[in-house]
């Protein structure tokens, strides 16, 4: 992969089986079915990706989290992450530094008290609708997602611009919009790049 490129992938149910021991044990610790069945997605996908890239079994991977839950390969230079919204599970791959995030329409949510009490005052006029809000979210997510912190890294502080280049704590961010079917989504970099590929597993 070069290091301009930018590949998305769309996870379907994959095989437990080549997960590790660690990973089993905390989808059995998950309460919640569809957040356990897009982690199993996640990370058997992540690691039939990662072996079609770097030529190794998928099993022979591991895979650790930062303090704040953001999975990294601790031996492996492939840098990724994952999002998973309405049974949809994607990850983004890059060479550096990544974020992704999708959004699903329709929830019962007042967007705009969310907008109103998480962004910076500026950008809560320009939200007309829904659309408007998940493109704006999903564009801080996925900027809060590439440094490493989620959202506890402060939604107000990721300001994604024309939602091309953004700003994160006075740090250019490199963002592209995308849809897969009704959801939102948006991935970002700190570096320019291209999505050069989407992809299913």
């Amino acid at each position: 992969m070069s290091s301009d490129a930018l590949h998305i992938w769309t996870f379907l149910p994959g095989d437990e089986s080549i997960l590790s021991a660690a990973e089993r044990m905390q989808a059995t610790r998950m309460t919640s079915g569809p957040a356990r069945e897009a982690f199993l997605s996640g990370r058997a996908g992540v690691r039939m990706a990662a072996s079609r890239y770097c030529g190794r079994s998928p099993e022979d991977f591991e895979i650790r989290t930062n303090p704040e839950g953001k999975p990294f390969f601790h031996d492996c230079e492939l840098s990724f992450n994952l999002s998973h919204s309405g049974g949809t599970v994607v990850a983004a791959f890059s060479t550096g530094p990544v974020g992704i995030d999708i959004e699903t329409p329709g929830r019962q949510r007042d967007y705009l008290a969310i907008a109103r009490r998480f962004f910076h005052p500026d950008e809560v006029g320009s939200l007309a609708s829904e659309d408007d809000f998940l493109r704006l979210w999903t564009a801080k997510e996925a900027m809060l997602k590439l440094a490493g912190s989620g959202l506890a890294g402060g939604l107000d502080v990721a300001r994604p611009g024309d939602g091309r280049v953004g700003e994160l704590r006075g740090e250019p961010v490199y963002l592209r919009m995308f849809r897969i079917g009704i959801q939102t989504g948006a991935v970002a970099s700190f570096r320019p790049f291209e999505v050069k590929g989407w992809f299913e597993i």
